[in-house]
């Protein structure tokens, strides 16, 4: 609660000090900012004064200079050292030589008289504006209408007869400055101390209750559910204080049926955990018994099938050679024997996979010779589908230690995938291997496959939709198993497809051969 009410007079001051710091800074900024505006405009008008009363000396210098004496300009010089500021006048013959000099002067006086007609700013310091007008026999033109003064030099040409000099002290405009900033900003530093006045009680008036509010929310923020705002303050303040109330009320409510609800779904939710453990425990023991059934169902069916192999070779081998049909009828037998067997073995090292019963079996492998032998293998394959292989080697070492079945098993079923799904084709055969890398690719320009149906192509059982089925027959194992395989022996496996133009598959196993330590992974 302290710590709370400390914080609230906390923001109260800050809010307090910004609000004063930003009146005071703005009254400066404005002070200064209309001072320099007012100086600005003094010293325009000071310069034109200057000008003008340069411009009146020349006028009613020009008998001196005609004459040759001054005395005919001295009550005009009395008259512009009358002038607030005004501290020096002179009058120079066209030669530069001074005529008549009145006042005191601490620049050094031009000696070059200007073109033109009309009074102008020579120079200027710290102190001093210094004004030169040219004298003329007829008198300067006091029209600044450039054509006016050019029209009436060319029907009226004058004698240039000198110049007169004016210079005016800057003591004038620095006073006036001073004293318009000192005004300013007496002015404006009474008016902000009234407004900072007006603010505070203002801002009082309004943080008082706010931060009993405050205070007030910030208990309920800590879990006292019964304390209500005291409406007072400005209506704004009374409003919040009014809603605030009305929210804890709905929210005493809420909690109470929060709690009701929280007890029903408390048990519930122990019902329903208790089911779902029964369901993970059944489904557990439903997928083992499923995996130890297909591993003794294939184990059993593989005997017999064994058994009938032998029987066929032999018979082969007891049968003369004019007994062609039976020969034929045998071979088909065997032939078909041999694609039950493997999708009985197939079978059965998925079921190995899954139970988690598959190990590595490394031993040194010749490379060169496996791969002809698997090229050995599909070749019957290849001719039935009238496609032809093509092989490229980059072996930067012979052999290598590495899982020689499952290797030549995921050859064959990459090959054997090819093989099927291409007609009259090209199957390309890519291995390259490395120190720290095996990399087989197997591309063909077969019928392809669709999105949808490249992201289940690693999914056991999964085949292309039914109208192809028919036509390339299979258990859907092959690619599920060689992808596991590729995981076994800690590589990857990646395919590229496109609809009617062929696919690719790319593995990429790392060397040395370093066996999945986690089974969950496969």
């Amino acid at each position: 609660m302290n710590s709370s009410a400390a914080s609230q007079n906390s923001f109260r001051k800050q809010l307090t000090t910004t609000v004063t710091v930003g009146i005071l800074a703005l009254a400066i900024i404005t002070s200064l900012t209309t001072a320099w505006i007012t100086s600005g405009n003094i010293y325009d008008q000071m310069v034109d004064d200057g000008l003008q009363v340069t411009n009146t000396v020349a006028e009613q210098s020009v008998l001196s200079l005609l004459y040759g004496s001054g005395d005919n300009a001295e009550d005009a010089f009395k008259a512009a050292l009358g002038f607030p500021a005004i501290i020096h006048v002179s009058l120079l013959t066209a030669e530069g030589a001074v005529l008549l000099s009145k006042g005191y002067h601490t620049a050094k006086l031009p000696q070059h008289i200007p073109e033109g007609h009309l009074a102008i700013l020579v120079q200027e310091n710290a102190n001093e504006w210094i004004f030169v007008a040219p004298v003329y026999s007829e008198g300067p033109i006091e029209s600044t209408d450039n054509a006016i003064a050019l029209a009436h030099q060319e029907s009226s040409p004058r004698e240039l007869l000198g110049s007169v000099i004016v210079i005016k002290s800057k003591s004038k405009l620095e006073q006036t400055v001073a004293a318009t900033i000192t005004n300013n900003l007496a002015i404006t530093v009474i008016i902000a101390i009234i407004l900072l006045f007006i603010v505070r009680r203002s801002l009082t008036r309004l943080t008082q209750p706010l931060s009993e509010l405050s205070l007030i929310m910030g208990r309920a923020e800590h879990g006292d559910t019964k304390s209500y705002a005291t409406l007072q303050g400005p209506q704004e303040v009374h409003n919040i204080g009014r809603a605030f109330n009305k929210m804890m009320e709905a929210l005493a409510e809420r909690d109470a049926q929060l709690r009701q609800h929280n007890e029903l779904l408390e048990y519930e939710v122990a019902q329903r955990t208790q089911d779902l453990v029964y369901t993970r425990d059944m489904a557990i023991q439903a997928n083992q018994n499923k995996s130890d059934f297909l591993s003794r169902v294939s184990h059993e069916l593989r005997t017999p099938l064994q058994s009938i192999l032998g029987y066929s070779d032999l018979i082969l081998e007891e049968l003369p050679d004019e007994s062609e049909a039976i020969r034929h009828d045998i071979n088909t037998i065997i032939t078909n024997a041999n694609n039950l067997l493997l999708m009985i073995n197939s079978v059965l090292d998925m079921s190995k996979l899954e139970s988690g019963r598959m190990q590595l079996q490394l031993s040194e492998v010749h490379l060169r010779q496996l791969i002809n032998d698997v090229v050995e293998t599909v070749t019957p394959l290849l001719q039935t589908n009238q496609n032809r292989l093509e092989t490229k080697l980059q072996l930067a070492q012979e052999t290598l230690m590495i899982d020689e079945a499952k290797l030549r098993q995921i050859l064959l079923n990459l090959i054997g995938n090819a093989i099927k799904f291409t007609q009259a084709g090209a199957i390309q055969i890519e291995v390259t291997l490395t120190s720290a890398l095996l990399h087989l690719a197997v591309r063909d320009n077969g019928i392809g496959m669709q999105d949808d149906q490249i992201e289940h192509i690693f999914d056991p059982f999964y085949q292309v939709e039914s109208s192809i089925t028919r036509r390339f027959q299979g258990t859907g194992l092959g690619l599920a198993i060689t992808h596991q395989f590729c995981k076994l022996m800690g590589g990857t496996i990646n395919v590229s497809s496109h609809y009617n133009k062929g696919s690719a598959f790319e593995v990429f196993i790392p060397i040395p051969i370093k066996e999945a330590q986690d089974s969950a992974d496969l």
